[in-house]
């Protein structure tokens, strides 16, 4: 299966999008035993940009319009655009039957997104969403230490995932603090992220109480002095289907001592997984008689050697596309991928702990 190429587009090329081409490199760095992923076309908002420049240094083909893919060998595309501006990819993919790989919110609205979910379902197509702490070390030991039933149940639950990217209010304006761009700020950008991780480990959330603040309400921008309207932080408690509860907590404003983790509180230990860390789930338990889960998975998750291995982020990328890659090709993996599906469920949550927000703190249903 590695000795496979999948020919790849790319719409937009900006920050996240040179991301995902540099973990695709990594992954063949590391020799992964991955079909290679080929970048062959980008899409980009205009060949006179930045973006379109160094684009052009990597790519084969750059265009700023959209349907020139079509007279491009591709196989799939992945999606690294602005939020609002994922459903024109997707819609050309879904016509010409490709792959999607797509950035996290797959769109900014809810709805959309839940139409996105359903049409890329009926078509039958392998997609896959980059939420991809789901393939941190950690985060599949916690699940394999959960499965076991060895813990018991699941009393209380801690996350956080505090960036600092926003403090600074001399930063001009990005479509990232626009939230018709975006469709949220620090609770949709890093909140999702969580928020999937923990259906993944714990099951649904069932309600959300939530409060939400923008500390740095206004910065420059192409029309002088703008208004930001999405939030630069978020705190939320979680009710799990379960009967667990735990809290949520995210940052953009959280500057030189970022920290991304998941505490998990069991009847018989606590597990802590060091998201920020490419290293595994740590167990705090009094029991002595306690066995590792002895699960044996698929050498495609296992974690980058380490005289390769990168930053935790970029190695996590690298295994989210090369997990991608081999399902192109007919291959599976044998922990739950990240689909539409579950983008939308997170997004659900992430709508709720903003209605929340604006309501006070009021208890909010899910879905």
């Amino acid at each position: 299966m590695g000795n496979q190429s999948i020919h790849m587009a790319l719409h937009g090329y900006g920050y996240i999008g040179r991301f995902h081409v540099l973990a695709s490199q990594l992954n063949l760095a590391c020799a992964v035993a991955a079909p290679r992923l080929v970048w062959d076309a980008a899409v980009v908002r205009s060949l006179e940009s930045e973006a379109a420049a160094r684009a052009a240094e990597s790519f084969s083909f750059v265009t700023d319009d959209l349907a020139a893919l079509l007279q491009q060998p591709i196989d799939a595309i992945d999606i690294t655009s602005p939020n609002a501006l994922h459903y024109a990819p997707f819609q050309l993919a879904l016509e010409m039957g490709w792959g999607i790989y797509c950035e996290k919110p797959i769109s900014h609205q809810l709805e959309e997104a839940q139409e996105m979910a359903q049409r890329v379902k009926q078509a039958g197509l392998v997609h896959q969403v980059a939420l991809m702490y789901r393939f941190h070390p950690a985060v599949i030991e916690a699940r394999d230490w959960l499965l076991s039933g060895q813990l018991g149940r699941v009393l209380t639950f801690r996350a956080e995932l505090l960036h600092g990217g926003y403090l600074n209010p001399n930063r001009t304006m990005s479509w990232r603090l626009q939230s018709g761009e975006a469709g949220g700020g620090a609770m949709m950008d890093l909140g999702i992220h969580l928020i999937d991780t923990l259906h993944m480990l714990l099951g649904r959330v069932d309600s959300v109480s939530a409060a939400t603040k923008t500390f740095v309400t206004r910065r420059s921008g192409q029309s002088g002095d703008e208004a930001v309207d999405v939030d630069d932080w978020a705190s939320a408690t979680l009710q799990m289907t379960s009967g667990a509860v735990g809290t949520l907590e995210v940052s953009r404003v959280h500057y030189g001592r970022e920290r991304d983790f998941i505490d998990i509180v069991c009847e018989h230990g606590v597990l802590h997984i060091p998201l920020e860390s490419y290293r595994g789930v740590e167990l705090h338990t009094h029991h002595s008689d306690l066995l590792a889960p002895e699960v044996s998975h698929a050498s495609i998750l296992q974690p980058l050697g380490a005289k390769f291995a990168q930053s935790t982020l970029l190695n996590l990328h690298a295994t989210g596309l090369a997990v991608f890659a081999r399902r192109l090709c007919g291959g599976t993996v044998d922990i739950p991928v990240p689909t539409f599906d579950d983008a939308v469920l997170a997004q659900q949550v992430v709508a709720a702990a903003m209605e929340s927000g604006d309501r006070d703190g009021a208890r909010i249903q899910v879905g």
